[in-house]
């Protein structure tokens, strides 16, 4: 048999079917990128998790180091506080202790402790320190023992303890 016009090749795909071959592969290239896009940003995001999750751990070692820091300062300033007023408490006792003591009489030594006070002293007559420096102890102290000790030139060395009674 004989054909006026020449066969054509039949193509495998015809034009419509590559159309959407073609749309199909591009959708599905564009869905694997777009997952790996997806994939690689949540990699990205459990890093940054991890690292964020290390940084808060650190500082919260941080911050427990710094409240102990706190602590520990603010202990030695309530101790230093207690020092400071102490020491102003003991300079105002030595002054009013002093300022009891009479010209005649000389103090050579002195002891204080929490409830107690010693004197070492020098003076002209036992009569002097009864009647000058004893009365002003007897006012702050409840017990008071004094021991007199003549000395060559007829003035007498004294031992003067003081003792207030504890309170509880």
């Amino acid at each position: 048999m004989y054909s006026f016009t020449k066969p054509k090749i039949k193509p495998f795909f015809a034009e419509d079917t590559k159309l959407w071959l073609i749309f199909i592969s591009a959708v599905s290239a564009l869905i694997v990128i777009f997952t790996l896009f997806i994939a690689i940003q949540g990699y990205m995001k459990l890093k940054e998790l991890k690292t964020l999750k290390k940084e808060i751990y650190e500082n919260k070692l941080q911050i427990t180091k710094l409240e102990y820091k706190i602590n520990f300062i603010r202990k030695e300033k309530s101790i230093y506080t207690s020092i400071v007023v102490n020491n102003e408490l003991l300079k105002n006792s030595i002054k009013n202790i002093l300022s009891l003591v009479p010209d005649p009489i000389t103090l050579t030594d002195m002891k204080m402790e929490k409830n107690s006070l010693i004197l070492y002293g020098i003076t002209p007559t036992k009569e002097v320190y009864k009647l000058l420096l004893l009365p002003p102890l007897k006012s702050i102290f409840n017990e008071n023992i004094t021991h007199f000790y003549q000395m060559n030139n007829g003035w007498y060395r004294f031992e003067s303890i003081n003792k207030m009674k504890e309170s509880l």
